[in-house]
């Protein structure tokens, strides 16, 4: 939106979040309010995670601040009100999914709000309230969302009428693993298609444990020929890039419809 809803104002500008900082602006903003952060960097010690949550249970915390673990198996009775922020960042996650899981998501943490009949609201924060899963969401049509779902997913290729491989490069060194990338997405492109080669490109956690991470996405008929045909493909395309000398570090990955 190019102004605020209810007051009008166009001073509006993008602010970026955490856990931590929303629990430093709740405490600021309400310095009468009680409030509590849990996420993984509050429930590393012991007892901590049971602690916080007999905490908000017994209403000695007003506010809870946490990441999805706040929604998981909890049933609290005297929540009023349920707030979940940059709910786009979920939406537009890098995957076929993200709807999907978007979408479990908003309805697990709408749960938690008005328990034992009591009524209770929920507060989504986004930058396109006209998004077609916050209508599904609000009226609670699951039907209707999975009927919208399938049919992008049937028009853009993605399964369960495709099945998909992703490949993941690794390597220490930035560079070589986009190099090396690169280099698998020419051979794959030349043994499979473009149109069924999606990438390279950087997932959104772009380095774990020091290896700096580059995928490929395959989208292949469900077909068994052409299935033992791709297989064989992709383990040409893997064997030229393990050949290079200076790919030999380099880790190739490859899984089949990824979860």
């Amino acid at each position: 939106p190019t102004q605020c809803p209810a007051c009008g104002s166009r001073a509006l500008r993008t602010q970026g979040f955490g856990t931590e900082k929303l629990e430093d602006d709740l405490k600021i903003m309400l310095p009468q309010a009680n409030v509590q952060r849990m996420d993984l960097d509050t429930t590393r010690a012991k007892n901590a995670y049971q602690q916080i949550i007999g905490d908000f249970e017994q209403q000695k915390t007003n506010i809870l601040v946490g990441t999805q673990m706040v929604t998981k198996g909890l049933d609290f009775e005297n929540v009023s009100l349920v707030g979940i922020v940059n709910a786009d960042a979920i939406i537009h996650y890098p995957d076929y999914r993200a709807h999907e899981r978007a979408y479990q998501m908003f309805v697990q943490v709408s749960g938690r709000a008005g328990r034992k009949g009591k009524k209770g609201k929920v507060l989504i924060q986004t930058g396109d309230p006209t998004q077609v899963i916050f209508d599904k969401v609000i009226r609670n049509d699951y039907q209707e969302f999975y009927t919208y779902e399938i049919e992008q997913r049937r028009e853009h290729e993605y399964p369960p009428f495709t099945r998909m491989i992703k490949m993941t490069v690794k390597h220490m060194d930035q560079e070589l693993a986009q190099k090396a990338a690169i280099l698998l997405t020419q051979e794959l492109v030349d043994r499979l298609g473009r149109s069924v080669v999606l990438g390279p490109e950087a997932p959104y956690i772009f380095r774990i444990r020091n290896f700096f991470l580059q995928e490929i996405v395959i989208k292949l008929s469900r077909e068994h020929t052409v299935l033992k045909q791709a297989k064989l493909d992709i383990c040409a395309a893997m064997d030229v890039v393990r050949d290079q000398k200076e790919f030999r570090q380099a880790r190739l990955v490859a899984d089949v419809d990824p979860m």
